[in-house]
């Protein structure tokens, strides 16, 4: 997992794991003790980084929605992420890129 510290906000940027012994629960022993290695470290604030918008069962990140809301503490909205192209070009062949293969995962895979 990944986790930054600036002044007294810790942030939660990504984690990863596996189905081996997931039984034990492995990830929230892990995340726990980070935020109380933040919390030693004089953080605040701990913040997950990012739910699905709405608490629906049939979403794709509802597992993910359940982890985080599990831990306590409050649904934060915020705008997100933006992007500043600095070479338009480029970038508008990288969004292309990202259309083509979600297209190509989503629809033409699937046949």
């Amino acid at each position: 997992m990944i986790v930054t510290r600036k002044g007294n906000l810790a942030r939660y940027l990504y984690g990863a794991s596996s189905n081996v012994k997931r039984n034990l629960m492995p990830a929230y022993a892990l995340q726990w003790r980070a935020i109380r290695d933040m919390r030693s470290a004089g953080c605040t604030y701990y913040d997950f980084f990012g739910i699905p918008p709405f608490a629906e069962k049939g979403h794709p990140m509802y597992g993910l929605y359940q982890f985080k809301i599990g831990f306590g503490g409050q649904a934060v909205h915020t705008p997100g992420a933006w992007d500043l192209p600095v070479r338009p070009l480029l970038y508008q062949l990288y969004r292309w890129a990202e259309f083509l293969r979600m297209y190509y995962l989503r629809v033409l895979r699937k046949r």
